[in-house]
């Protein structure tokens, strides 16, 4: 199959040319236009409808004396008529009234899957994120059914995802195309991104385009934050919030435009946790205390064929969790503590390079350096980390003789020092990996795509990696998209950095020899049906993807009990993801979602191929939203249902201190009632309340530091019901 898709790869790019026609989309905004990334095209003699990409580009099938009408959400319509003696248009479409604008945008998905693009990203938009309070980067998956939230531990709080049943690490996390989610950003970097400066996130599941990398091996996540140079965006922000846990925290946004085409935008954030709670009475406690300094400045630059990004990003968190009572000084008689502390220091740029003259060239420039430094102690482990993380990605962009035939190829780089000790154990890497790609795009119908992409990239201690991948689009109708994909990925390991959670534990850690990259194999299929009833939008998804490692570094909690070891794979390991999902709008103000997932996943531990460990076979979300007509209530419920999973083996150790062999089912249930009045919204949810929680997350929580000891084989919330509030304050100009 590898050999199938490398050939297919080679020969699609050999593909004859012909002509197409390029239309460019933008809607007034005061005095100045904007792309209209929400606009489609209507082909008035077939009907067929096209969706814009980000930018308000379309790609039309070539002929003349066509007409084509272009409608975007809040704004007027218009329509070209094509010439033979011109194949790119520029069409400017200006703002309807208010009650126009709300009467199209409000039956709009707050989730939406693109049915024009080749690759299938599913689209979470702001709306979707105030479903929930969303503190934080970690809490914006609950309404989302793609992306699995889990936790880590029972000392630190820690949250992580799962995508298709699979780690987080093989689905990375980018913070606008940047690299984030990597060794110590993989263990509480989802909590260093606060919700309110997310405008929205983009998840792609099974392998991405090889442009972002080779390490998407289960999905791939990018994040897009607010931006100074939208006009949407307020002056002032600023959201304050407090919980019945004694949680509270504050964010200020601070927007400013300058002549000269300069913008800024600065973020401001800080939370405390200072209430200790224990509400399975195991004696620790259920959430750290806690305080985090977190703040980013963003700036953007927009000239006539130029535009650049900076942003700057610095944080200081400090955690203390263990048993009730637990302070920072570690003594002989105890309490347990865990004391996490993090700086991280991190710098961003991008630069873009357009050509006015030459419709969809472009060179960008993107890239990153990042400092991280944790220095932490479980009970008597005592860590000290550091990683220095440098990352370069240029991208020339450009079609062949039309743009039915577009390409992308560059450079990238990526650099990575990494230090990493605990008693007596040191993790030192250094890496560097320069890499090449060239990603080719096939467009000969508005009902076909194909992006075919191949990357190399030389690895300093395993030498070179060869990423080939394939996705596939047909459009059935203007409403329904197949997609198909194949394709490879890559990683290396960084076994403890990325395993913090096992340090909450007695377990003796061994790391095997010779660790070798993790390499993947994956396919996938996916329908995506949108179709009306009555005035209204509704959309069906079915997707299947399948994951088979060639190596994996294997993270075993099963071969022995006092143990955690860390190997390569010997064996076969794989994951089968189903997922079923309807996103239904009943009127205007009233929109629920359902979805199942059923998760096959199975790895050779200790010998044997069985089901992975803390991965939940089965899993289901429902969300009901409802407004008023007048948009001044909301209210939101969040229903999470997750199966029961396999727990590693504990039966070795005394019958008071083993868990059972599979968890039990669990049913979240969030609701949170929002008020919207002119310059502020406030709101009011309950988190859980069901009040559903595994009620023994702690093995020997009695004796913390005796030998049987350990508190990183959680599976469920540790919190109950949760009451919390808020005020969401605004000032535009």
């Amino acid at each position: 199959m590898y050999k199938l898709i490398t050939l297919l790869l080679l020969v699609v790019q050999s593909i004859s040319y012909s002509q197409q026609i390029t239309v460019h989309v933008y809607g007034q905004a005061g005095t100045k236009k904007m792309p209209l990334h929400t606009a489609v095209v209507t082909n008035a003699v077939t009907g067929i409808v096209t969706n814009a990409d980000s930018t308000g580009v379309f790609l039309l099938e070539g002929s003349h004396n066509t007409v084509y009408y272009i409608n975007a959400a809040g704004f007027s319509s218009d329509s070209i008529q094509t010439d033979s003696a011109k194949n790119v248009y520029h069409v400017l479409l200006y703002p309807l009234n208010t009650l126009d604008a709300v009467n199209i945008i409000f039956r709009d998905y707050d989730t939406k899957i693109d049915l024009v693009k080749t690759i299938k990203v599913e689209y979470i938009g702001g709306n979707e994120l105030k479903k929930a309070a969303c503190c934080n980067l970690a809490e914006s998956f609950e309404s989302n059914a793609s992306v699995d939230v889990v936790y880590t531990d029972a000392v630190t709080g820690a949250r992580t995802i799962q995508m298709l049943g699979l780690s987080g690490l093989y689905s990375p996390i980018q913070i606008e195309n940047v690299p984030y989610t990597r060794g110590l950003a993989a263990n509480y970097g989802m909590s260093f991104i606060p919700g309110t400066w997310l405008q929205g996130i983009q998840i792609t599941k099974g392998i991405g385009s090889v442009v972002n990398g080779f390490e998407s091996m289960a999905g791939m996540i990018n994040i897009e934050l607010l931006k100074p140079e939208d006009h949407k965006i307020e002056t002032i922000f600023v959201n304050v919030y407090g919980s019945s846990m004694g949680r509270s925290e504050a964010n200020v946004h601070l927007n400013k435009k300058f002549k000269k085409n300069w913008s800024t935008l600065l973020f401001l954030h800080g939370n405390a946790n200072v209430m200790e709670n224990d509400m399975n009475n195991d004696g620790f406690r259920d959430n750290p205390l806690s305080k985090q300094v977190n703040v980013m400045n963003r700036w953007k630059h927009m000239g006539k064929k130029t535009e650049q990004v900076i942003m700057m990003h610095t944080l200081a968190d400090d955690k203390l969790g263990g048993q009730l009572g637990a302070g920072r000084i570690l003594s002989e008689q105890g309490p347990y503590q865990a004391n996490i502390k993090t700086q991280m220091h991190q710098v961003y740029f991008k630069n873009g390079f357009l050509f006015p003259k030459r419709s969809m060239t472009s060179i960008g420039l993107i890239g990153s350096y990042r400092y991280q430094q944790n220095n932490s102690n479980f009970g008597y482990r005592m860590v000290n980390a550091t990683q220095h993380s440098g990352y370069f990605n240029g991208i020339y962009s450009d079609y062949i003789h039309d743009t039915r035939h577009t390409f992308k190829t560059g450079l990238s780089f990526i650099y990575d020092n990494t230090d990493f000790f605990v008693n007596g154990i040191n993790d030192k890497q250094e890496e560097y990996i320069p890499g090449v790609f060239f990603e080719y795009s096939f467009t000969p119908s508005p009902s076909f795509n194909l992006l075919a992409g191949h990357r190399v990239d030389y690895h300093n201690k395993f030498g070179v990696q060869y990423t080939p991948r394939l996705h596939l689009r047909w459009a059935l109708t203007d409403k329904t998209a197949f997609r198909a994909l194949a394709g490879t990925g890559f990683r290396t390991s960084k076994t403890l950095m990325e395993n913090m959670s096992a340090l909450a534990s007695s377990r003796i850690i061994i790391i095997a020899p010779d660790l070798q990259p993790e390499k993947s194999f994956n396919t996938g299929a996916s329908l995506t049906q949108e179709f009306t009833v009555g005035e209204n939008k509704w959309m069906f998804n079915v997707d299947y993807y399948y994951t088979q490692f060639m190596n994996q570094v294997v993270v075993d909690y099963d071969l022995n009990v006092r143990e955690l070891n860390f190997y390569n794979l010997t064996g076969q390991s794989y994951a089968h993801s189903v997922q079923v999902d309807l996103d239904m709008m009943f009127t205007k103000t009233l929109q629920f979602k359902i979805a199942f997932k059923h998760y096959d996943v199975k790895q050779t531990v200790a010998g044997v191929l069985q089901q992975k460990a803390m991965v939940s076979p089965n899993r289901a979300m429902a969300n009901l939203s409802w407004k008023t007509l007048d948009k001044k209530w909301k209210v939101d419920i969040i229903s999470n249902w997750i199966d029961a999973a396999r727990i590693p083996n504990t039966e070795d150790n005394p019958p008071q201190y083993a868990f059972a062999k599979k968890g039990e089912p669990l049913t979240i249930v969030h609701v949170q009632v929002t008020k919207l009045f002119r310059k502020f919204e406030t709101y009011l949810g309950v988190e859980n309340i069901l009040n559903q929680t595994q009620k023994h997350a702690v093995i020997a929580a009695d004796d913390a530091f005796g030998t049987y000891f350990d508190a990183s084989l959680v599976w469920g919330p540790l919190n109950g019901r949760v009451i919390y509030g808020g005020i969401r304050y605004s000032l535009r100009k």
